[in-house]
């Protein structure tokens, strides 16, 4: 048995898990311990350590110098990880097969993760998986 097989056998997950587990616990107890526990993009009290998420206030990729702003500890803050979808997916009107995405329960539903995503898709999907269950 290798190091790291012990390592998992111990903790009861692999040692990665647990090594960004206890980061995030780490994270989550310095943000709380400066107050910086408030969601950059809804202004609410982030909870626990699972709603937590790092988030660029301003996009890097597409920038002049995207290196030197994603590296830019003032171009961080922390937000829900439900409100830390990326700009571009809490602003889709359409997903991805051209369902609207109108409010919650409408057609929008939101993922475990917090994502937002088509309930239409979804069902499809549900369908499509449960027509080869029965098939087999």
């Amino acid at each position: 048995m290798d190091s790291n097989e012990k390592k998992a056998e111990k903790l009861g997950m692999p040692f990665g898990t647990a090594n960004n587990r206890l980061r995030k616990n780490l994270l989550w107890s310095l943000v709380q311990q400066l107050n910086l526990d408030t969601c950059f993009q809804c202004e609410n009290k982030i909870n626990d350590s699972t709603e937590l998420s790092i988030e660029h206030k301003e996009s890097w990729l597409h920038s002049k110098d995207p290196v030197k702003l994603f590296f830019d500890l003032d171009n961080i803050s922390f937000s829900h990880l439900s409100c830390n979808v990326g700009m571009f997916n809490r602003t889709k009107t359409k997903c991805k097969n051209g369902h609207p995405l109108s409010g919650l329960g409408a057609n929008l539903g939101k993922s475990n993760r917090g994502d937002r995503r088509c309930l239409s898709c979804d069902g499809i999907w549900r369908r499509r998986k449960l027509s080869t269950k029965v098939a087999k």
